[in-house]
């Protein structure tokens, strides 16, 4: 339109001379000012309020720890062995659980939760957690710690509860959850006192022999550092472990076997007794691998890992500690 303005005022100039001219520029002025006021947004009147902002979130009290004697489940246990963590209906409506796993030393050297938003309309409920303090000196035990979380207000249960974890792994990931009505704290069908207060637990049966064409291939189980050599793998993860150690081809000069126990959460130890051999044993220098099945005399958590620590198959004393995850299984005969 702006091009045909001008095309037509050209002519009219051609024609009419200086008078039509300044007519025309008149004429153009007064149609730009009227299409600017036609395009222009009327200014806010000064003083005005501006639009609210959308109500955040309730939030609730801050959080309770639990006590230490209602962590002591090996179904609690268990679930955030292999979860990562637990939330359930401590009161129903009112109050949420939370349980996670770590150090046994606690505070800064887990992460800590604050207190829970809840959006009522979902209803769903987000649970931030400020991360460990990376300076703090803390133990490698494991152990449960759990927080009570309220509510602002009670929520019906008639529908499943959206909750989000935020930072619970020390990162910015946000972990979805959802807890039913019928998800709540209680203790599972074996109510065991929580694997880390248990003192170390009884021999377990017999070590049995594995039998040479049963021998796993060696190079692909997992070894212990260091200079002892020792190698060891699940049969059935938490329960039953198979250890295998290179020695001698004369029998006399092998490490015997004694037993395997559980000593605290992710820690198994597997004891040997180192052969006393007298002047008239020779000990032949070639390289024999042996293997034995240990059965743990009570199911452990497999889920984060366990260490295994080897003693008596070194003549100096030395102990052998090999890394196993719960996928360190392996397939015999």
């Amino acid at each position: 339109m702006g091009s045909t303005v001008r095309a037509s005022t050209a002519a009219s100039r051609m024609r009419r001379g200086r008078p039509a001219r300044a007519l025309a520029a008149a004429a153009l002025t007064g149609v730009a000012a009227l299409l600017a006021a036609c395009t222009a947004q009327p200014a806010a009147p000064s003083g005005s309020p501006s639009a609210p902002d959308a109500p955040p979130s309730a939030t609730g009290a801050a959080p309770v720890p639990i006590e230490d004697d209602r962590l002591n489940d090996s179904y609690l246990f268990d679930r955030v062995s292999s979860e990562g963590v637990v939330v359930a209906w401590a009161e129903p409506g009112e109050t949420l659980a939370v349980i996670i796993g770590g150090s046994g030393g606690g505070g800064g050297c887990i992460p800590q939760p604050q207190p829970l938003e809840l959006d009522e309309a979902e209803p769903a409920a987000t649970i931030r957690f400020d991360p460990p303090d990376p300076a703090m000196m803390c133990t490698a035990d494991f152990r449960l710690h759990g927080w009570e979380l309220a509510l602002p207000s009670a929520i019906e249960l008639d529908r499943v509860l959206q909750v989000s974890l935020v930072k619970l792994q020390g990162n910015d990931e946000v972990l979805e959850l959802q807890v039913g009505p019928d998800d709540r704290l209680e203790s599972g069908p074996t109510a065991d006192p929580q694997p880390s207060l248990i003192p170390g637990s009884g021999e377990a049966a017999n070590p049995a022999p594995i039998a040479d064409d049963e021998m796993p291939a060696l190079d692909a189980l997992p070894t212990a550092g260091g200079s002892v050599p020792a190698q060891a793998a699940w049969v059935e993860p938490g329960r039953t472990l198979a250890v295998f150690l290179t020695s001698s081809g004369s029998t006399a000069c092998v490490p015997e076997p004694v037993a395997a126990e559980s000593r605290g959460p992710g820690t198994i130890a597997v004891e040997f007794r180192f052969p006393e051999v007298g002047e008239d044993t020779a000990c032949t220098a070639d390289a024999v691998p042996y293997g034995w099945i240990f059965t743990l005399p009570e199911q452990v958590p497999a889920g984060l890992g366990v260490e295994v620590t080897v003693t008596g198959v070194s003549p100096d004393g030395g102990d052998a500690v090999v890394e196993l995850s719960q996928e360190d299984v392996v397939e015999l005969g």
